[in-house]
């Protein structure tokens, strides 16, 4: 069908650039099929001409879509290209951070395993009978200290001799 109605209005064109156009007029020498036929061509002529400013003027459209794409995905790639950078450099910041503390976090038990076993080795010690005797004698010494500086002392302040030995 679209073939006939191009038919028909290439026929219908012909028939009005004929009578009007003195290119497409009948030279008397000229049957009706010669004229159609080269009013045909002129037809086609004209169209391919149409034809081509017409592509020309869609491939400049296309050309210029194109480059407007290629600019804003350009853009768009430097925009996130910039937002990951920015992204990674926090995460970076974060692991570091996040390093640090673990490495603190590690000292601080390391620390801790230190201090309790130094406590569990008080504790056995406390609890062995030479630590006893130990602990008996330092205080025994300590005491045997004091009274003898009481003594001085108050013998130095009352002006007396006290006699230590016949009382232990």
């Amino acid at each position: 069908m679209k073939s006939n109605f191009i038919s028909y209005l290439t026929f219908f064109l012909v028939i009005i650039f004929s009578s009007q156009n003195p290119l497409f007029s009948q030279n008397k020498d000229e049957s009706n099929d010669e004229v159609i036929e080269r009013s045909i061509e002129n037809l086609i002529k004209e169209i391919e001409k149409i034809n081509k400013e017409l592509e020309e003027k869609i491939s400049k459209k296309i050309e210029e879509v194109v480059k407007k794409n290629k600019d804003y995905l350009n853009q768009l790639e430097n925009e996130y290209s910039s937002k990951i950078k920015e992204e990674y450099n926090k995460i970076s910041n974060l692991k570091k951070e996040v390093d640090e503390i673990l490495k603190l976090k590690d000292q601080e038990l390391k620390i801790i395993d230190q201090k309790i076993k130094e406590i569990n080795k008080n504790l056995k010690d406390l609890t062995s009978d030479d630590y006893l005797k130990d602990f008996k004698k330092d205080i025994k010494s300590q005491l045997d200290e004091f009274k003898k500086l009481t003594l001085e002392s108050l013998e130095k302040n009352l002006n007396i001799k006290v006699d230590t030995l016949n009382n232990e």
